[in-house]
């Protein structure tokens, strides 16, 4: 009799381990269908998001600007985006005033905009990613709002696109020529106005022979840019391409110079929808440039190997595709040599990665070069 309510008793206890087990992975389950559910309906990169900063709230991380709770409310409200500041309004990364979703590309510059941005002063002693925020026109916010930002913007600039969704090019140029420019926020040209990106500058050099079309988006990795240029090459033709890569293009995967190959790889399968005419520039950050400064405070060693890498690999595999290639670096070590100053080269950046206005000019008379040589442009070279 024992014997028998012993087996009934862990008969019993299996059943109840088995019905637990069961119901756990059925709540599992349902779960990471929902998480699946919601991560495709609003996108993984702002569920992650979104989901960080509610597990990690803004006061946890280091504290990069003064943001009083009246003004952050107000902000919040309004869905001001502010960068490099661990998104305190929770603004969806790619659904602002200036990008928003896209099937194809992930997501797109929004047509017809304007958007202001002032960069703020940061609580940090050296800070060269510093806090951005931006406001779209015609947005009306309060007097406390409009005294914080003159107390505490530094600089202010302004983005604004076309009817395509393209960053507005300066002068605007009419021609069947066409110069297609792809990339990331360098060549999109983050902390500098209209006319002072590198398409822009580009475009007041060459003249009215060509016009060239500033198809750059912030966050953009390789992979997206040619996307980007094999969409716009379905519906026009150009006369060439120019891919202004950045390191982050490529530091995401385990093998920097391997995905920049596959990146060039794919450019090369459409090189002719733009006459073989490819230019392949490589920007590289301040940190890297300015190394000897920054110390142990720039790149890691790790990044600083990979990034040596970068520029040793580059025009090899550029030149296997035909492609033209120019290094930034070259300019940035050129430039404070030519001034005699080691200070000089923070003058060629808006921030750690961005380009300042001198940069793009910079950038740009050396596209103009390669281009004047290799793409018979038949104008006279500007002075430098």
């Amino acid at each position: 009799m024992t014997t028998t309510n012993s087996s009934n008793s862990k008969s019993g206890e299996a059943n109840i381990l088995f019905s637990y087990l069961t119901g756990l992975f059925t709540a599992v389950l349902i779960f990471f269908l929902f998480f699946l559910f919601i991560g495709y309906r609003i996108g993984f990169s702002n569920l992650f998001s979104n989901l960080k900063s509610q597990i990690i709230p803004i006061g946890s991380s280091p504290k990069v600007l003064n943001l009083p709770e009246d003004i952050l409310k107000e902000l919040t409200k309004l869905k001001v985006p502010i960068d490099n500041a661990h998104n305190p309004t929770n603004v969806p990364k790619h659904d602002t005033y200036l990008v928003r979703p896209d099937k194809d590309l992930g997501f797109v510059l929004r047509p017809d905009v304007r958007v202001y941005a002032n960069i703020l002063k940061s609580t940090m002693a050296i800070n060269v990613d510093p806090p951005v925020i931006y406001f779209k026109d015609g947005l009306e916010y309060s007097d406390n709002v409009k005294k914080y930002l003159m107390d505490q913007s530094l600089i202010s600039f302004s983005y604004s696109t076309d009817s395509n969704g393209f960053r507005n090019t300066i002068p605007s140029v009419k021609s069947d020529k066409q110069i297609l420019i792809i990339g990331d926020s360098v060549p999109f040209g983050v902390g500098v106005d209209d006319e002072h990106t590198v398409a822009s500058q580009l475009q007041e050099i060459i003249g009215d022979k060509y016009r060239v079309i500033n198809a750059g988006v912030g966050n953009y990795d390789g992979h997206q840019a040619f996307l980007m240029a094999k969409k716009l090459s379905n519906e026009n033709t150009f006369a060439g391409l120019i891919y202004v890569a950045c390191q982050n293009d490529f530091w995401d995967a385990k093998d920097w110079d391997m995905e920049a190959r596959g990146v060039l790889t794919k450019i090369n399968s459409i090189s002719n929808r733009f006459s073989n005419n490819i230019i392949i520039v490589l920007v590289t950050y301040m940190q890297y440039n300015l190394q000897d400064f920054f110390l142990d405070k720039g790149f890691s060693q790790e990044r600083m190997e990979k990034t040596h890498l970068l520029r040793n690999s580059l025009p090899e595999i550029a030149a296997q595709f035909g492609f033209e290639y120019h290094d930034w670096t070259e300019n940035v070590s050129y430039f404070m040599n030519k001034e005699k100053s080691i200070f000089s080269r923070f003058a060629l950046y808006s921030d750690r990665a961005h380009l300042s206005p001198l940069g793009n000019r910079l950038m740009a008379i050396e596209l103009f070069s390669m281009i004047q040589h290799k793409w018979l442009v038949n104008t006279e070279h500007p002075n430098n």
